[in-house]
Formats: structure tokens, sequence, C-alpha cells
């Protein structure tokens, strides 16, 4: 059930739109433990234009260990042992996924902030754009075109769905074929 349940959902994925991820290993684990949430990585949809020979693919911009990465999402998804969650921006803010779509795919390439991500294990740390982790990467996409978000620190994964900008969270994706919830 784990691709069939990413079909079922792929026309719904949206540039702009946030995927939470709640991985099974041990480090994903650790990373929930440390934040008290259900999610441990955030990434950003990224959906190509309407027409052409990438129209019907669905890409994930995401910070991992090597920086900011572009890959496609069914390929991210093949061996991922856990669940992704799709939480779809608010029609409201519509306008901004042209932007966040551009604004993202610049930063590719964009080194991992990995003293930030330790120093989140005692508490939020300041948003800074030289090198970014995964929600702090999603939070600057959101901010820097034109969602107002009242945060002023860096979120964690699971900090994300408090930001009050998306609509109910869809599940896409479950190596194990039950819901763990959210």
């Amino acid at each position: 059930m784990t691709m069939e349940l990413y079909r079922k959902h792929q026309e719904t994925l949206q540039t702009g739109d946030c995927l939470l991820w709640r991985s099974r290993p041990v480090i994903g684990w650790l990373i929930r433990l440390f934040s008290w949430a259900k999610v441990n990585h955030a990434g950003l949809v990224v959906r190509p234009h309407e027409h052409g020979p990438f129209k019907d693919r669905r890409f994930t911009l995401e910070a991992l260990e090597s920086g900011i990465i572009l890959r496609l999402l069914s390929e991210r998804l093949r061996g991922f042992d856990g669940q992704v969650y799709l939480y779809p921006l608010k029609e409201e803010f519509a306008f901004t996924r042209e932007g966040i779509g551009d604004w993202a795919i610049k930063l590719e390439g964009t080194p991992y902030d990995y003293s930030s991500l330790f120093r989140q294990i005692f508490g939020r740390v300041s948003a800074d754009m030289k090198r970014l982790f995964c929600s702090e990467f999603c939070y600057f996409a959101w901010k820097e075109n034109g969602i107002p978000i009242e945060e002023e620190k860096a979120p964690r994964p699971g900090d994300i769905p408090k930001l009050g900008i998306f609509k109910e969270p869809i599940l896409i994706f479950d190596s194990s074929g039950g819901d763990d919830g959210l």
C-alpha cells in the first residue's frame, strides 16, 4: 500500500505545500524524542509547470546532510521507512506558490546547518539563511514569499503545523500500511 497511497494523493500536491516525515529508524526517533513531536523532518513540494515533460511529476526540496537537495518525490519515498504527511497551504496563500518554488530552487546546494540543529535540542534558534536545517528552510520559503508567520525563531518540524497556514494534513505514504496518526 506504500506507493498506491502516494499515487492516490499525487494530484493534490502543489508547490509550497509542506511534507512532514516520521521515520522509524533511530535517528528519527531521537529527533522526535528531543523535540517532543510526532514528526522529525520537513520538506517542500515542488510541482513543475502544467505542461512539458515533467507535468505529472512531483519533486521535493529538502535540507539533508549534504545540503538542500531537489529530488523526485517518488524516488525519495522508495525505500523510506515511515510515514509522510502532506500539509497543503490554505487557499488564501495560493498566490505565493510560484514565488516559493522560484525562491526555494535558488537555494539548492545551500549547506546543512548542523550547529543550529544541535542547538535546537536545548531551545529555539534564530533563523539564519547561510546554512539551513529542514524546517528552517521551509520557514524561510513561506516567510520570504509573503505568508504572514508570527514566529521569529526557526521552528522544529513538529512546530510547523502550529503555524496556522495549512489545511488538514493528509497521509500520503506509510511503509507499514497502518496509520500511527498525528
